[in-house]
C-alpha cells in the first residue's frame, strides 16, 4: 500500500480549506483587493490610487458594518415576535 503525502490528501472543491474559525476577517483582503482594483481604473494617475483606495475601502467596510447591523436589528425584531 502506498503512503499519502498532506499534498496528495487535499483536493480542492472538493475538501474545503478550515477557514471556519476566521472567515469573516477574509472581508478585509476582499475589500481591499477590489477598492485597489476599482480605483486602479477610475482614477486619472497611479499617484491618486492609494488614498482613493484607502477612502473607498474604509467606505466599503462601514457600509458592510451597517447592513450587518441593520440586518442583525431585524433578525432580532423578528425572532422577538
Amino acid at each position: 500500500m502506498l503512503l499519502q503525502s498532506p499534498a496528495d490528501a487535499y483536493v480542492p472543491f472538493v475538501y474545503p480549506l478550515p477557514i471556519w474559525d476566521y472567515w469573516p476577517w477574509l472581508i478585509l483582503p476582499l475589500c481591499a483587493g477590489v477598492a485597489i482594483v476599482y480605483k486602479s481604473v477610475k482614477c486619472g494617475t497611479m499617484k491618486e490610487v492609494p488614498r482613493e483606495a484607502l477612502v473607498i475601502f474604509v467606505w466599503m467596510l462601514v457600509g458592510f458594518a451597517c447592513a450587518a447591523g441593520a440586518l442583525a436589528g431585524v433578525v432580532r425584531w423578528v425572532v422577538e415576535k
